[in-house]
């Protein structure tokens, strides 16, 4: 069995604001939640041996304070940036790790989560929150058996959002 884990990138400038969009960065916000997101992964157990990150700004950063705490290879693939759900898939097959954390983009990230919630047949009210919503900094833990998506049987082993303040 493996570990999948889907990490949506941190809070982001807008548009506007950066040169392209790959070029966004993180907000201060977005720094924070992305590293109280990998303090809740590590309060989880669990501990990603590699990281397949997006080459957007925003994802590297997310990746940075994240995953600052775990000794992990990272990988950075273009194939990431905006990828479905059969490339994020595709990817952590292909991966050789058997604990893989992918910081990536929605819709994909969202839709692979709501995907492998619903093959696992999951009804938890944490389940319900990871289905068809995946905030920005949110990650979701799947321990994975089968090589196809089609096939797999998952199971959600934990999942953590940031909490909005008012001031955000």
């Amino acid at each position: 069995m493996r570990t999948l884990i889907l990490l949506r990138h941190a809070k982001a400038v807008r548009h506007h604001e950066a040169p392209t969009d790959k070029a966004r960065a993180l907000t201060g916000r977005g720094r924070r939640d992305a590293a109280a997101a990998g303090a809740a992964m590590e309060d989880a157990g669990l501990a990603p041996a590699l990281a397949l990150v997006s080459t957007s700004e925003r994802t590297r950063e997310t990746a940075e304070h994240g995953l600052q705490n775990f000794q992990l290879e990272r990988r950075y693939e273009d194939a990431l940036y905006h990828a479905g759900v059969g490339g994020l898939w595709d990817a952590f097959s292909s991966a050789d790790a058997d604990s893989v954390v992918i910081v990536g983009h929605n819709p994909g990230i969202g839709e692979l989560a709501s995907d492998l919630i619903a093959q696992a047949h999951d009804g938890s009210k944490l389940a319900r929150e990871f289905s068809g919503h995946f905030p920005t900094a949110a990650f979701a833990a799947f321990e994975i058996r089968g090589d196809l998506l089609d096939a797999a049987g998952s199971r959600l082993l934990a999942a953590w959002k940031p909490v909005r303040r008012e001031d955000d």
